[in-house]
């Protein structure tokens, strides 16, 4: 699964992570690519408060419409 976040801001990536994430079963992979540099500490506190597992964080410098930095978030869910 992929969330599109890019261009949202804070709270918002974190809103559509949280609506994504219900109803899913342990284990599925989710995909969350956002561009609000506040994503780096949301993100992973939403998940660790919610017992879901932050596999991977990636910055992509430039990598984003804009020439923003692409924040990559890889999630298992439990």
């Amino acid at each position: 699964m992929h969330i599109d976040a890019t261009g949202l801001t804070c709270p918002l990536p974190v809103l559509r992570l949280q609506k994504a994430l219900r109803g899913l079963p342990p284990a599925t992979t989710i995909c969350l690519h956002a561009t609000d540099p506040m994503a780096r500490i949301d993100v992973p506190h939403f998940l660790r408060e919610h017992g879901h597992v932050l596999v991977e964080t990636t910055a992509k410098p430039e990598a984003a419409p804009g020439g923003l930095t692409l924040y990559e978030f890889v999630i298992c869910t439990r």
